[in-house]
């Protein structure tokens, strides 16, 4: 899945270092920087309306260190209950900024005479919620079944903000709005503008370990470099980011779903249980991706009668 044989890409335009920096690490910075105002916009609200609701609480945070220290506790307390929200309130801003910035890269590529890579058949995206949904719980059973989970304190507050929230809250903002967000700043801005100046592979591994690192904390880390390499994948197989905001958001809403049921806790109750299902998940996102493997990526170009050129290098 290397360069497209028989289809070299035109020369990229030369560009100084600090403007390819950017162009990689932009979306990313301005995602930041609309999840701060927000936080701090939700952080004000939050202030302004225990004032109104709690006058006297606030006069006395004015007359005593320790009063102040209380009410900044119950504002920090109030906030994480709010998360959930404010991260799903966060990505419904960041979304058509960054569709901005996805649509201006495709006119690039169209003006520089790129190919892009031929999509696949909407029928064939059952092969992507398959793998999704495997991949998903089977890497959950693996955390459970070594408690990945217990030995990381910031994994579980984190688990415990993000499930905190009302159910339908957690499938609007979990389920569909951050993973739209995500997958249009890492695969759809910086897995593809990475993609066109190197193979498959380096860009996948480029982002998915920052994708990685977004989640700051070592179990997510972990379980989001390896899931970041499917969703570069099958951006790359489906030649749509489509692809990936649609396993994205079929691993958000299984994750919403089986912790709202309490699915880890019946699988966790049998040891043979949990290795059983694990094992089926392993099978079928193995055999979703041998499905995928065979999916023809390559562009067809008029005139090109290159007979090895359908062949795939192996990632």
């Amino acid at each position: 899945m290397e360069q497209q044989q028989g289809n070299p890409r035109p020369p990229m335009p030369p560009e100084n270092y600090g403007k390819r920096m950017w162009q990689l690490w932009g979306p990313i910075l301005i995602k930041w920087g609309i999840e701060f105002l927000v936080s701090l916009l939700a952080m004000t609200a939050l202030a302004m309306a225990y004032q109104l609701t709690d006058p006297a609480a606030f006069r006395a945070a004015m007359e005593s260190q320790e009063a102040m220290f209380d009410l900044y506790d119950r504002l920090i307390s109030s906030y994480l209950e709010a998360g959930t929200l404010i991260q799903g309130a966060a990505s419904l801003v960041i979304i058509p900024v960054m569709w901005i910035f996805f649509h201006q890269d495709r006119v690039k590529e169209r003006r520089l005479g790129i190919i892009p890579n031929k999509k696949a058949p909407v029928w064939k995206y059952a092969a992507v919620i398959l793998m999704a949904l495997a991949l998903c719980l089977g890497l959950n059973n693996l955390i459970n079944i070594g408690n990945l989970g217990a030995s990381d304190e910031v994994y579980t507050e984190t688990m415990n903000t993000l499930y905190s929230a009302a159910l339908p809250v957690q499938i609007i903002a979990l389920g569909i709005l951050v993973p739209i967000s995500e997958e249009l700043v890492f695969r759809g801005l910086l897995f593809k503008r990475l993609r066109e100046r190197g193979t498959f592979l380096q860009a996948a591994l480029y982002s998915a370990v920052v994708f990685g690192l977004m989640h700051m904390n070592m179990v997510q880390m972990l379980y989001a470099f390896i899931l970041g390499m499917m969703l570069a994948y099958v951006c790359e197989k489906y030649g749509s980011v489509k692809a990936p905001i649609l396993a994205h958001m079929t691993m958000n809403l299984l994750s919403v779903a089986a912790t709202y049921a309490g699915l880890m806790d019946w699988l966790m109750e049998d040891i043979l249980r949990i290795g059983t299902v694990t094992v089926i998940c392993a099978a079928v996102a193995a055999s979703m991706f041998v499905f995928m493997q065979r999916i023809e990526e390559k562009p067809d170009i008029p005139g090109n009668n290159d007979q090895n050129g359908g062949k795939l290098a192996a990632v």
